[in-house]
């Protein structure tokens, strides 16, 4: 028992480090390149763009381009939060969770809970540790039950592990674990020693000094095709991703060109970005009053008690 118990302890504390590796690791920086990048994702921050604010957060949290804060971190990870970024949820759990100036548990499993339910898997399996826990925070088996039972049905290999360890302590029960054992049914664990194939990217992410003052990142960067390696012995797929890490940023920069910032988005009333309906041809626009007499008209009384 005791040595089950150290196998959770150590799991549980692989996933509350799971918040340096959830994304590629960023470094400190101070070049003229990285700055340039730090302003770029700043102005798309101040302009209302959720990813841009999450990343941001993550040049602020390793200094890249800028001093590293903490602190600032935090507040654009919020702000991203808050405008509907998946990883700035995530992000801002873990600084919650696992930061000991900020360390706020009901907040980072609040977070933790905005994330999973937008699909975060990463999310959903942390909490379903959480809530197994017996003195982290709360511990619930029917919110564990939900969240390990989420992040089991999206392929989660670290939520096959620890199902395991809960089966090894006897609490893999139909009173505990109800969904859990109906998902299981389903889709039975694969055998231990035959783990699903997992893809692992590396990433080159040295940011190299530009030769001039006056270089401006690409919008649309050629990225290099990845070189996938077949290990001998081993069920392992490695793909080697020779990208930079500035040329990601480039690409995530020209995405956000294309798209409408989160905060404050206003339509144009059209679908088109940037075009409103006086630059469409069929295109066209009305109050509620105009388009309930409009449809009256056309199709009478019973048509508009149909919609309204």
């Amino acid at each position: 028992m005791l040595k089950n118990s150290l196998k959770l302890i150590i799991a549980f504390s692989i996933a509350l480090s799971s918040f340096q590796s959830f994304s590629m690791k960023i470094p400190a920086c101070d070049t003229t390149e990285c700055r340039d990048y730090f302003k770029l994702y700043k102005k798309y921050s101040k302009a209302g763009y959720a990813e841009a604010m999450a990343t941001l957060g993550d040049l602020y949290f390793n200094g890249h381009g800028t001093d590293e804060s903490i602190n600032r971190a935090l507040k654009q990870y919020k702000k991203g939060a808050k405008y509907g970024s998946v990883n700035a949820q995530y992000k801002t759990a873990m600084i919650y969770l696992t930061n000991k100036d900020h360390k706020d548990i009901a907040k980072g499993v609040k977070y933790l809970e905005k994330a999973a339910r937008s699909k975060s898997k990463e999310a959903a399996f942390l909490l379903g540790v959480i809530y197994y826990k017996k003195d982290f925070y709360q511990r619930d088996f029917e919110k564990s039950d939900k969240w390990l039972t989420k992040a089991y049905q999206t392929s989660s290999h670290d939520s096959a592990t620890f199902i395991r360890l809960i089966d090894e302590e006897q609490e893999l029960n139909a009173n505990n674990y109800p969904d859990l054992l109906a998902a299981l049914a389903k889709t039975p664990l694969p055998p231990e020693k035959e783990e699903p194939q997992t893809l692992t990217a590396s990433v080159q992410s040295k940011p190299q000094e530009q030769h001039s003052q006056d270089h401006q990142p690409q919008d649309r960067p050629k990225l290099a095709h990845p070189k996938i390696v077949h290990p001998k012995d081993s069920g392992m797929e490695i793909i080697t991703v020779t990208t930079t890490l500035h040329e990601m940023f480039a690409a995530q920069i020209s995405g956000l060109k294309n798209t409408y910032p989160q905060k404050g988005n206003v339509g144009t009333g059209s679908k088109i970005i940037g075009r409103t309906c006086e630059k469409m041809v069929s295109c066209g626009k009305a109050d509620k009053e105009e388009f309930v007499l409009l449809i009256r008209n056309l199709m009478g009384m019973q048509a508009v008690d149909a919609f309204y």
